[in-house]
């Protein structure tokens, strides 16, 4: 559930700690500074989103000078929700000292889920104040999102946060934890890039606003269940997981205008086609085994009367 920038232990020892497991929690030093992997793949996660939502908000004939401001206010407001989230369950840790709230990079941690509940009020406010449709450009954030998870879980996997659970099955060795463990970083990495490929090409036809966002939380809340089954997680996170995605569905049943009821009635009325449709197949199936039988009866009989007596050889 948290994503960890380093450790508390010594930078240099972690780095020749990692060379030995295969991981790579610091890439390289420009000086006397670290810089560690998932710092790094949290920026060019960061680019890459930013990317992703100007390129759509040209698509869609939006201002883009407002859209990247709103990028920009949004990525910090998701910044400090998921410092504060983390903040507040890892309270005893950090009361010694309050000032080990601002000093990230000596005392690191960081909330997924306070991110995204940061990111959300942080743009629900701006678009108010900048008098924009929220669910409409809440549909650009919703790809930029994706496409930021895909290249923040690689970071998060080299860094060593997020940990999977042990295994023996693909396990490969991670920092600061001991034995083996199953890769669900690079897992989750591959199902976000596969949804954001998906999602792409529905974001660029006409669609009513909220779609692409809801479709987004739905697909995050179901894969965030599924990938802390298999990961070191708390309750509270698949609670979350759990959260993001009945909001998802209420946001696209909302949304759409479509009645949830009359959705299931549809859904039970095709289940009812379908099973329906298999009894005839069943039937007619029956139907031409009668008939079958009635057909090498009646030639049984035809060739009795001929003096013809057949075997199971020759008939």
């Amino acid at each position: 559930m948290y994503y960890f920038l380093s450790r508390k232990t010594n930078l240099q020892r972690d780095f020749k700690c990692a060379n030995l497991l295969g991981m790579f929690p610091i890439l390289f030093s420009i000086g006397k500074i670290p810089v560690s992997s998932f710092g790094l793949f949290l920026a060019l996660a960061f680019l890459l989103a930013t990317f992703l939502v100007w390129r759509l908000a040209r698509a869609w004939d939006l201002n883009e000078e407002k859209i990247l401001d709103l990028v920009l206010l949004t990525f910090f407001g998701s910044l400090i929700g998921a410092r504060i989230f983390f903040v507040s369950l890892n309270f005893d840790y950090f009361a010694p000292s309050l000032s080990r709230i601002l000093l990230i990079t000596s005392y690191p941690g960081l909330s997924f889920w306070g991110g995204l509940l940061g990111g959300w009020l942080t743009l629900l406010f701006f678009t108010k104040r900048f008098k924009l449709d929220f669910l409409q450009i809440a549909d650009l954030a919703a790809i930029g999102l994706l496409g930021g998870l895909i290249l923040g879980d690689v970071g998060c996997f080299l860094g060593g946060c997020g940990i999977g659970m042990p295994s023996n099955f693909l396990g490969v060795n991670m920092v600061g934890a001991v034995g083996k463990r199953f890769p669900i970083q690079l897992f989750e990495a591959v199902i976000f890039l596969v949804i954001l490929l998906k999602l792409w090409p529905k974001s660029l036809r006409f669609h009513f606003p909220g779609k692409i966002l809801s479709i987004g939380l739905i697909s995050i809340g179901l894969t965030k269940s599924i990938t802390d089954l298999l990961r070191v997680s708390s309750f509270d996170s698949h609670i979350l997981a759990f959260s993001t995605l009945i909001l998802g569905i209420f946001i696209y049943f909302k949304a759409s205008k479509k009645s949830f009821k009359k959705t299931l009635h549809e859904l039970k009325t095709i289940s009812v086609r379908e099973l329906t449709a298999l009894r005839d197949d069943r039937v007619t199936l029956e139907d031409m085994k009668r008939s079958w039988y009635n057909g090498r009866s009646k030639l049984r009989l035809a060739l009795r009367r001929l003096g013809v007596k057949p075997t199971p050889k020759n008939f």
